[in-house]
């Protein structure tokens, strides 16, 4: 695949030191989406800078973000924009012997270790509201207004260990106490999770326990005197052509609102809530045939309701992608979810630049 790479090398006089690199590439997407009543355009160019470089000692180091990262306001409220400047998007990282610490708008442990379903369409699951993606506990998203995160991932033979965590300050846990996304809950603790994940020679197995703050079950409290938690189970495997994947999520205390709708309301932290989310469970499967890929998911998130009894939203998506090569892919999908109470579907052409 040809890539279209514009370096820049700052070369130091000092003997032995390491010269550095700052890499500039982007991607690409043109297509139409239909949102289950109407179809419409939709495009996209975003650039990304890569920064490398290595210490006399061999510490590998870096940074990256996209220009878009820098100036980011889908966050909604003055003063709290999302930018690499601020460490809230865009990552950092220095990796050698004992590992790798990565700090910014990165993946928690469990993300790391598992991963999420297959993405879908040209727009990657956009169009279907990422519905792909698993909402683990910490990390990647949920906890993106509790500053940035910081990831440790350490291999050693086959076995990788992952450990990531917020710093819990001036921030909010939506997804966590119960409130509408953007909603500011506060909170002073850290959110963190654990991951370890075991390699054979055509499968993986992982296993992580993430834990956040809620609420005083009182009304008129907001001090925190309970966890929600997050157990996750996860395996894969690959042979010829075809790779699959399953995962399993168990919550406790995971307060939520929005798409559910019980019979009553509850008041966790001030924030009126309807249910808690108690497990996902999570199918995705791969084929890959010369130019073709073939990927598939389907998703299942169980929830008892406030007001009594329970609902299961499910969730499924099948899509293609076709090479043409030279970094532009030709890719389409359909995705159809109790989120949206509809069939979505997009296609259109990707590119890498």
């Amino acid at each position: 695949m040809k890539k279209v790479l514009f370096a820049t090398t700052a070369l130091v006089m000092t003997a032995g030191v390491a010269a550095a690199e700052v890499a500039v590439s982007g991607d690409g997407r043109m297509g139409m989406i239909y949102d289950g009543n109407d179809a419409q355009f939709s495009s996209r160019a975003r650039v990304t800078f890569t920064l490398t470089g290595e210490s006399d000692a061999g510490l590998s180091f870096g940074g990256a973000f996209r220009v878009d990262q820098e100036s980011d306001y889908t966050a909604g409220y003055a003063g709290s924009e999302r930018s690499a400047a601020r460490g809230t998007a865009g990552a950092v990282w220095i990796s050698g012997t004992y590992g790798k610490l990565s700090m910014g708008d990165v993946v928690g442990a469990a993300e790391a270790a598992i991963g999420d379903l297959p993405e879908v369409g040209y727009t990657d699951g956009e169009f279907g509201g990422d519905i792909e993606e698993i909402n683990y506990l910490v990390g990647d998203g949920e906890n993106e207004d509790q500053g940035p995160t910081i990831l440790y991932e350490y291999t050693v033979n086959n076995i990788s260990f992952f450990a990531s965590a917020t710093d819990g300050s001036n921030n909010s846990t939506y997804g966590v106490a119960g409130s509408d996304e953007g909603e500011d809950v506060p909170s002073d603790s850290v959110a963190y999770s654990l991951a370890v994940k075991y390699e054979g020679s055509n499968w993986w197995a992982a296993l992580s326990y993430s834990e956040a703050d809620v609420y005083d079950l009182d009304p008129t409290s907001t001090s925190v005197t309970a966890s929600a938690s997050e157990l996750a189970l996860a395996g894969g495997a690959s042979f010829n052509n075809f790779s699959v994947m399953a995962t399993y999520l168990k919550y406790d205390d995971r307060f939520v609102s929005g798409p559910v709708l019980g019979d009553d309301e509850f008041i966790v932290g001030g924030f009126a809530v309807d249910a808690t989310l108690e497990e996902t469970i999570g199918l995705g499967a791969t084929y890959q045939m010369d130019a073709i890929l073939v990927e598939g998911f389907y998703r299942k998130d169980k929830y008892d309701l406030i007001g009594g009894g329970s609902e299961s939203y499910d969730s499924f998506g099948i899509g293609a992608d076709y090479d043409l090569g030279g970094g532009a892919v030709l890719a389409g999908g359909i995705i159809d979810t109790d989120y949206l109470d509809d069939t979505v579907a997009d296609i259109g052409v990707k590119f890498k630049f």
